[in-house]
């Protein structure tokens, strides 16, 4: 009897222990998600939103008053606002994605040719125009043509007219985007992060694997973009006319940004607030992946530190670390797409 208790007591235990840690995965899997969709994403498209609205009213500042500092003071908006949706293009799925915000705010080379019609002409620059016009003509890239000026060093008194109709126009449409797009996000708006929170009964998300691999996807997406596109595209036909950001000279900035968007949906980190992240989850199965992927983000950040010089020389004067940012940035995509993802797909249901 006393054997049969003993092996009664450890059955138990043993049963207890796999039922405990069965939860612990569970809770893990489901806090990551609500932590990233909260304080990460939800977060900055708050950030976003705020800045662009200060953006807009900033700029009618300048209409009113066009000095020099005024000006600045845009530019500096201008470079704040960027900031947030760079790092947002981390995970450039659900709402940004579907109502094609992503587009409209952000397509670049700008239409010169274009550009000069439509401030040529005689229309009405108000949110529906610009909302009809096609992609090239708005959002981040003319806007910023018109405040910093092919070279980057336009003067107040040189912004015309017609242009400070134009730019008070996109900026405004710029803002009323942005609330779309965090109002889209928000639980007091159309509730995305309800979305990714009842992943497994939910209908974009039928299971936690599908919202992790839409996740993991959009790591994978802006990695690929800033190593192939951003950065390969123009390097491998030296073409400076295809950078993303000249005019304000930030592309370097906007590539920055890019990854650390990847490293705070990773860590969980934003802002300074820790939060769970992707490797919360990685480290419950495997401690030397979840090192491989820390490395190799600090290794992309710091080979992207190594570009000195505007991305528009350093594609003819820095091709040797161009290339080795290049070179990381994709062993960074390599290290998700066959370490992570596998992982994600074996334990996450």
């Amino acid at each position: 009897m006393r054997i049969l208790f003993i092996s009664t007591c450890i059955l138990v235990f043993i049963s207890c222990k796999k039922e405990n840690a069965s939860n612990n995965v569970a809770n893990t899997q489901t806090d990551v998600l609500r932590d990233l969709s909260l304080n990460v994403y939800l977060s900055t498209y708050e950030n976003l939103s705020l800045r662009t609205n200060k953006f807009h009213q900033d700029v009618q500042t300048f209409i009113n008053n066009p000095s020099q500092e005024n000006l600045e003071l845009c530019r500096n908006d201008w470079k704040s606002a960027r900031e947030a949706w760079e790092v947002s293009e981390a995970w450039l799925f659900g709402p940004v994605s579907t109502k094609s915000i992503d587009p409209r705010i952000d397509t670049w080379p700008v239409d010169f040719i274009r550009l000069d019609s439509v401030l040529a002409s005689s229309s009405v620059f108000d949110n529906t125009y610009v909302n009809n016009l096609e992609e090239s003509l708005k959002g981040f890239h003319p806007i910023e043509y018109i405040l910093f000026g092919f070279n980057g060093n336009k003067y107040a008194n040189q912004i015309t007219s017609r242009q400070k109709e134009y730019l008070l126009a996109l900026t405004e449409n710029l803002r009323q985007l942005t609330i779309d797009l965090h109002n889209s996000w928000a639980v007091q708006g159309d509730d995305y992060v309800t979305e990714i929170l009842n992943a497994g009964s939910s209908n974009i998300f039928p299971s936690k694997l599908s919202a992790y691999q839409e996740i993991a996807s959009a790591m994978i997406g802006i990695c690929n973009e800033v190593a192939n596109g951003k950065i390969g595209d123009v390097f491998t036909s030296l073409d400076s006319m295809g950078e993303e950001s000249p005019f304000a000279n930030n592309s370097m900035v906007d590539f920055k940004n890019n990854i650390l968007g990847a490293e705070a949906v990773y860590l969980g980190n934003i802002n300074g607030n820790d939060n769970k992240g992707l490797e919360d989850f990685v480290r419950m199965y495997n401690l030397s992946l979840d090192g491989k992927i820390k490395q190799k983000i600090h290794l992309s950040k710091a080979a992207l530190n190594q570009i000195t010089l505007p991305f528009g020389r350093a594609i003819f004067e820095q091709p040797i670390q161009v290339q080795q940012a290049i070179d990381a940035i994709n062993s960074l995509k390599t290290e998700l797409e066959e370490g992570l993802l596998p992982l994600i797909q074996l334990h996450v249901k």
